[in-house]
């Protein structure tokens, strides 16, 4: 077990901060190309229409007008938007233009002007005809008996795709149980509000090659999908991804970008698309609604024994990652109970389309199962956190559903730190009680994957060695802010024991860097970082030989020294022997990993919450998470990950939530104002810690942290409140329910 680290384990500023922090990193929407026009999607304001009629003539007169790019105009091709490898759960349902939009801000038509201001102005002035119909929202609308399906070629009854999942016999399990509770939970859709506009720039100007720059977190797949689209080979199109400012998902499925490649192509001239705020909020993709009626059947002594969902996610209009993130959800239940039933479906609605977003289908479940077992807890009069660590699952256990065995655990550590911190904070401040208000903490357990739990992940990596022995980094990955770019480097500088300056990286460009699946799934650390390990490793190997064929000895090869004879030459002067040599060789390595793995790194979240009984407000005042990474490649970026997904958690319990104005049928959350995302002052205070953990599988003992840290927030809160309160929650945001107030310190 490799635990003596040079370069990893310690806390590395980001390779790029400081070209974002001086304003000197490129993003898409900072470029311009030559020739360049500004385009916008015309979109729908209705949930559900026909267009009967295109009325172009008021736009065309606006100064600057360029032209326009129709529904008649692009072919008439179904295809799925998700950034996902292919397979049978991307259905096919969406089309580049219609004319029959099934969700407001579907896209209509595109426009194009010399100018932004141009373009919004004749944005303004088409004039769009429409037949509207009876939308409906709800997934309980959707499965009435007479709805009129949304995907006729797809669907007959609005369900778009089912999964069920079981382990052992519930209804025995049940029977069996002392005790046996039941609860039904309603999860909102939530937006990813990344700073960052969803924005690309496409120049198909001489109709033969295409190259298209997008903040992209899969770029070999949104080539596949525009390949498909346009009709030309995939060797003629170029996908780069400049600088990211941020993802969580978002980014992972094509937007505007087969618009813009069709109008450049018509127009003869590069494209830029930028959504404003309005579009990003109402005409992207959310975290998929969900509700869940859950059964948990237990023994008097905490042991649990059975546990059932009737599961459904509301998916929007189309089917996009539906499916896949409903199986995921499947997979992610942490507790060893012998009897588990997992009855999932996905269901289609004129709500807003739905896709992906960190925590990738596991959140929803997630919370109903932790606020359940915090409920059991309290009937059975037993420590909420014991509870979990009696059932938790262990090392060389495996999740109800799986065959995939748990390979490390650091579960019980976690909550030693969390304890340990918790009782510091209530040292210093105690635990109010004093008829108005109430203090109390809540607790929750989280788990997820190192990259998708289908194992459909697939990293390759290419180092070149230069001569003085410094090396070039590619891959296919993107980083989109998570800070992957120099956790690689990272490992490839420990791998090949030289100085981390002495790495550079390039990224996420199909024309340079070598295939990736992308950047999904928390896959970055485990499966990315696999296959760059293992290009390193086949330098030495190649370096190895090289040296072998040049001296004719027999060289071999021991703590990153190569020895031939009894000399003994370090990376750099074996580099230089090689390549300098009359006849010398180009050191290369290669390296693929396909997941055969995908372990899963856990968390405890522990938070500290006030109820103020007069006024029926709610006050987050401390957030503890602790995390089993592994082996932490930069702590500091997992800190970052762990504070970040907490204001993220914090903003999906108390306050975001997407609104529909049942009258109008439109969505009233269409600007920041109205999409209460928290601010610095909501937020309690973070308290960010690392399990001392290692991974046997992962390269140099790693596991994911980026979209774990999100998932136990929510029920750790709720079940924080519920103490507080007295009262059971089965809903969110709770700003519904109570009064939020701001964490506002004297």
């Amino acid at each position: 077990m490799e635990r003596n680290f040079a370069v990893v384990g310690h806390p590395v500023v980001r390779l790029e901060a400081k070209e974002k922090l001086t304003g000197q990193a490129v993003y898409t929407d900072d470029m311009t190309l030559p020739g360049m026009v500004y385009a916008a999607v015309v979109r729908s304001p209705y949930a559900r229409a026909v267009v009967t009629g295109i009325d172009l003539s008021a736009a065309e007169s606006v100064p600057g007008y360029v032209g326009a790019l129709l529904p008649d105009e692009v072919p008439d091709t179904l295809y799925n938007c998700s950034g996902n490898p292919p397979s049978a759960l991307l259905l096919k349902d969406e089309k580049i233009l219609t004319k029959e939009p099934k969700c407001a801000g579907d896209r209509i038509l595109c426009i194009a002007a010399e100018t932004p201001e141009a373009c919004r102005e004749a944005c303004e002035k088409v004039i769009l005809e429409y037949r509207p119909q009876s939308p409906f929202f709800t997934i309980d609308e959707a499965l009435k008996k007479g709805a009129e399906p949304l995907q006729p070629h797809l669907s007959e009854d609005n369900v778009i795709w089912k999964r069920e999942v079981k382990e052992g016999d519930t209804g025995e399990g049940f029977k069996q149980s002392d005790i046996v509770i039941e609860g039904s939970f309603f999860i909102p859709p939530m937006q990813h509000t990344a700073i960052e506009p969803t924005v690309c720039i496409c120049d198909f100007s001489d109709g033969r090659e295409l190259t298209i720059w997008s903040n992209s977190q899969t770029v070999f797949q949104e080539r596949r999908i525009i390949s498909e689209l346009v009709g030309i080979p995939e060797s003629r199109i170029r996908i780069v991804k400049p600088a990211v400012g941020g993802g969580f998902g978002a980014r992972q499925q094509l937007h505007s970008q087969p618009v813009a490649a069709l109008l450049s192509r018509k127009l003869k001239r590069p494209v830029k698309i930028v959504n404003s705020r309005e579009e990003e909020l109402t005409s992207t993709v959310v975290r998929h609604g969900a509700s869940a009626s859950v059964r948990l059947g237990a023994m008097n002594d905490g042991s649990m024994t059975a546990f059932y969902a009737d599961y459904k996610l509301n998916t929007g209009p189309y089917t996009t990652h539906g499916p896949t993130v409903l199986c995921a959800g499947a997979r992610k239940f942490q507790y060893a109970i012998p009897h588990y039933f997992f009855d999932g479906r996905c269901v289609l609605t004129n709500h807003a389309t739905a896709g992906a977003f960190r925590g990738y289908g596991n959140m929803q479940l997630a919370f109903a199962r932790e606020v359940m077992i915090d409920r059991l807890a309290l009937r059975l009069g037993l420590d909420p956190v014991e509870l979990r660590l009696k059932n938790h699952v262990a090392v060389g256990g495996h999740f109800p559903g799986s065959e995939q065995s748990v390979t490390s655990c650091e579960i019980k550590e976690c909550v030693r730190l969390c304890l340990e911190k918790r009782e510091e904070i209530d040292a210093a401040e105690g635990v109010t009680d004093d008829g108005e208000i109430t203090q109390a903490w809540g607790v929750a357990f989280a788990c997820h994957g190192s990259g998708p739990s289908s194992k459909e992940g697939l990293s390759s990596a290419v180092v070149n060695v230069n001569s003085d022995g410094s090396v070039e980094l590619l891959v296919g990955s993107a980083d989109i802010g998570q800070g992957s770019e120099t956790m690689l480097s990272q490992i490839a500088a420990e791998t090949l024991g030289i100085p981390l300056a002495e790495v550079s990286i390039a990224a996420a460009d199909t024309k340079i860097t070598p295939y990736d699946t992308g950047t999904f799934g928390s896959s970055q650390t485990f499966i990315c970082g696999t296959a760059v390990r293992r290009a390193c490793l086949d330098v030495y190997e190649s370096l190895k030989k090289l040296l072998s064929e040049l001296s004719g000895e027999m060289v071999s090869l021991c703590d990153r020294s190569f020895f031939i004879g009894k000399e003994k030459l370090d990376f750099r002067a074996a580099v230089k022997l090689a390549m300098f040599h009359q006849r010398g060789g180009v050191i290369i390595g290669r390296g693929c990993y396909k997941a055969d793995a995908c372990p899963n790194p856990f968390s405890v979240c522990m938070v500290k919450a006030e109820y103020h009984r007069s006024i029926n407000a709610v006050r987050l005042l401390h957030l503890i998470e602790a995390v089993d990474v592994g082996t932490p490649i930069n702590p500091l970026t997992v800190e970052g990950q762990i504070e970040g997904g907490a204001a993220q958690g914090v903003g999906y319990t108390l306050t975001e939530q997407i609104e529909i104005n049942n009258i109008a049928k439109k969505p009233l959350s269409t600007d920041l104002l109205h999409y209460k995302i928290p601010l610095a002052s909501d937020l309690p205070r973070i308290h960010a810690l690392i399990a001392d953990g290692y991974e046997p599988v992962g390269p140099c003992g790693a596991k994911s942290v980026g979209e774990l840290s999100t998932v136990p927030i929510a029920p750790a809160i709720v079940n924080a409140v519920s103490r507080a309160s007295g009262r059971e929650i089965s809903r969110l945001p709770l700003c519904e329910e109570f009064l939020v107030l701001p964490n506002v310190t004297e």
